[in-house]
């Protein structure tokens, strides 16, 4: 394997950019603002992703390994990609503090009236 030097990091970032257009984690065409992303553990490049996927990336890895407790990080996050996923447990129930989207409308529209409410009693006193 060779490593790369500094003044050759922008033009490998740039030809694997031409050659792969598209970002390998959110497969969205990448603009400028780009990074070719690397394993901290071994040095290895992995691809060129877009900025922000690579910060979520490095989050999600750092947090694998943390919240995991000795798991293997990928392990891990194979886990919670399945359990996540189109299959994953679904219990029928609803969280207490869930709004529908119906249910926040209703509030939304109950907050405009009673503003609308004041404003007239305001407009009214004067």
């Amino acid at each position: 394997m060779r490593r790369l030097s500094k003044t050759e990091l922008t033009g490998y970032r740039k030809r694997w950019q031409r050659e792969n257009p598209t970002c390998p984690l959110c497969k969205r065409t990448m603009d400028e603002d780009t990074v070719v992303d690397h394993d901290h553990k071994t040095g290895e490049c992995r691809a060129v992703v877009c900025r922000w996927c690579n910060a979520v990336l490095g989050k999600i890895e750092n947090w694998a390994g943390r919240i995991g407790q000795g798991i293997d990080p990928i392990a891990f996050l194979s886990a919670t990609a399945e359990y996540l996923g189109v299959d994953g447990p679904r219990r029928g129930v609803i969280y207490p503090s869930h709004k529908t989207e119906d249910e926040k409308r209703l509030a939304r529209n109950k907050k405009a009236r009673l503003t609308r409410a004041k404003a007239k009693r305001a407009a009214a006193e004067t």
